[in-house]
Parts: structure tokens; C-alpha cells; sequence
């Protein structure tokens, strides 16, 4: 689905929610209400079963899924998983109780961009919409720093040790962009590109995209370079 025009003259992003209970509702709501018309809610699932036919029926720029109190990490891997294949484009915010590194770990790898916690204001969820739309991942900054507490730049010449394709490559990594966007930018298959990467954090010593990202900045890696968009 591509994004309209909302009332304030920018790009209208569609959301689905999925989550039961009051909670999600007000989600839903105040989504709406609180963007100005930015951010379009068009619909809501009370379970991941429907949100994976939600998703594939309106293929929305954006999922917020609200992890409930008994989804486990596990749990939390196969909803992701789900609705990543029910709509590779849409891209995936969950939201959990509490700032729980492993469920957000379990979230990240599983293709999820952002985890944060539920907000008491759902309009405070719009901003943390738009920055996952736009591709680019949101975390708390308290997990932040527990996620990338291992992602310092143990080697000096790290950079220096890799050839220009790897610097690329985490450049991209670094920059936020899905495996299909990077395979694309490669002209590889999406599993040579997913395989690449797997080697990439292997190389730099990290655990997952997110400590690649922080550890490209610690090295200077994006100093003297743009982003890639």
C-alpha cells in the first residue's frame, strides 16, 4: 500500500495494531487522534492469527504489535516471523511491560525494527511510527545501552582490515536497511545477502545488527560518509 497525503501536506504512514484488551484499543485511537492525520490506523487485530491476515489484506507501512504479559521470547519470534512473511515491506514496532533486553533481542532478530515500552500517552507512539517507517530501528535508551554494552571497537584496525564490499555492506547494516533493500543495492539473492551479513557480524564480533550499528559509530565508519537512503 503506498502512503497518501494526510491533512498537514506530508506522507500519510498506515498502520495496523495487533493486541487485545483495552490497551490496544486505545492504541488505536489515539494513533489516530494524536498525528494530525500522519498516521492512519487502519485497522486492529486482537490476536497474531488475525494481525497476520490484517497485514497481508492491507499491506501497511507499519505493524505495532503489543506483546502481551505471557508472550514469551519465543512467542515473540514466531508473531514477528509471521508477519514479516504475511508483508516483507510492512516494517514491525513491538511494544512489551517493560524493557525486557532478551523479548527485545528476540524481537530485533526476528525482523522486528523497533521494541519499546508501551507508552501511558499513545500519542507519544506517532514520532517512534514515523522513525520505523522511515526505516530506521527505536529502542529505549536504558536497553540501548544494554543491548550494545558489548559492541566496543576492540580491534583499532578494524576498519582498516576490511575490504570496500564489507564496509558497504555495514554501512548499510548500520544505516538500517532490510535484507531485501541490501540484496537489491548488491544485486544478490535475498539468502546471499542474508548470508553476508551473518558473516559481517562475525567478522566485526557482534551479536546482531544493533551492536553493528553502534559499533560502526564508535569506529568512525559513517564520519566521512552520507547515509545510505
Amino acid at each position: 500500500m503506498r502512503p497518501g497525503e494526510g491533512r498537514s501536506g506530508l506522507q500519510t504512514v498506515t498502520v495496523v495494531v495487533i493486541g487485545d484488551g483495552p490497551e490496544a484499543g486505545r492504541l488505536e485511537v489515539g494513533l489516530d487522534g494524536a498525528s494530525g492525520g500522519v498516521v492512519r490506523v487502519v485497522g486492529r487485530a486482537d490476536d497474531g492469527r488475525a494481525g497476520v491476515e490484517l497485514v497481508r489484506r492491507h499491506r501497511p507501512d507499519v505493524a505495532v504489535v503489543d506483546l502481551v504479559a505471557r508472550v514469551s521470547s519465543s512467542g515473540a519470534v514466531g508473531v514477528v516471523q509471521e508477519l514479516r512473511q504475511a508483508s516483507p515491506s510492512t516494517r514491525l514496532l513491538a511494544l512489551a511491560g517493560q524493557a525486557d533486553a532478551d523479548l527485545a533481542v528476540a524481537t530485533l532478530n526476528a525482523g522486528g525494527l523497533g521494541f519499546l515500552v508501551r507508552p501511558a500517552v499513545a500519542g507519544d507512539l506517532v514520532a517512534p511510527v514515523l522513525t520505523v517507517a522511515s526505516g530506521h530501528a527505536v529502542l529505549p535508551r536504558d536497553l540501548l545501552s544494554v543491548l550494545v554494552g558489548s559492541a566496543v571497537p576492540r580491534d583499532p584496525e578494524l576498519l582498516s582490515g576490511l575490504t570496500p564490499q564489507n564496509a558497504d555492506l555495514w554501512r548499510m547494516v548500520a544505516d538500517g536497511l532490510e535484507t531485501t533493500q541490501i540484496a537489491e543495492r548488491l544485486y544478490v539473492s535475498e539468502r546471499t545477502a542474508k548470508r553476508m551479513v551473518a558473516f559481517l557480524l562475525r567478522r566485526l564480533g557482534v551479536a546482531n545488527r544493533i551492536q553493528a550499528a553502534a559499533l560502526a559509530g564508535q569506529v568512525g565508519l559513517l564520519d566521512d560518509v552520507g547515509t545510505v537512503s
